[in-house]
């Protein structure tokens, strides 16, 4: 946070990244699966700078061009690893994978997520033009985080009904406002 307020004093349109499972013990209508939407995003600091990137119109980790692809060679799902944590672009998973193809990248990768949320940011991102899936699975959490994701009443909608959907698409402006109230509440 004392990062975030520095950085906030020379450009409003920052923000930080909010884990998805901050949101699994929450009572909201909406349960977001991604962060903030264009806006430049502190992420985290594991090599000596912090990680920092724009976030895209859904507040995942990727150019905002890339949504409008007529095909997507690969679409990465996971946590913190597929999200690209701790490095900035080009070094990022998605960003070496569009290199190293010459072909689309879509990631949908964001911290926090287990297998419940992913399935569930898969049911509400997934385009039909995708070719190939790459699930990043954590050995280290992501079963503890099935295990408290199906507490959370929304995300079982996903596992109970095959045509369950909270239209996320079409509710950025929501999931923007949680994560600015998170954002107040953590500063506070």
């Amino acid at each position: 946070l004392e990062i975030y307020n520095d950085f906030k004093k020379k450009n409003n349109k920052i923000t930080i990244y909010i884990p998805t499972d901050t949101y699994v013990n929450e009572n909201n209508d909406t349960m977001p699966l991604s962060g903030i939407s264009n806006s430049n995003t502190i992420f985290c600091n594991e090599n000596g700078y912090y990680a920092i990137y724009k976030s895209d119109r859904f507040g995942f980790n990727n150019p905002d061009e890339e949504w409008n692809s007529e095909k997507i060679e690969y679409l990465l799902i996971g946590d913190s690893y597929a999200h690209g944590a701790c490095v900035n672009r080009p070094d990022d998973i998605g960003s070496v994978l569009r290199n190293l193809s010459n072909g689309s990248v879509l990631n949908l990768g964001y911290s926090g997520q287990g297998p419940l949320s992913m399935l569930a940011t898969m049911r509400e991102y997934l385009n039909t033009n995708v070719e190939k899936v790459l699930w990043f699975y954590f050995e280290g959490n992501d079963l503890n985080d099935l295990k408290e994701e199906k507490k959370n009443k929304i995300l079982r909608n996903y596992l109970n009904s095959s045509s369950f959907t909270q239209n996320l698409k079409n509710k950025q402006n929501r999931i923007d406002k949680l994560g600015i109230e998170i954002i107040n509440k953590k500063k506070k």
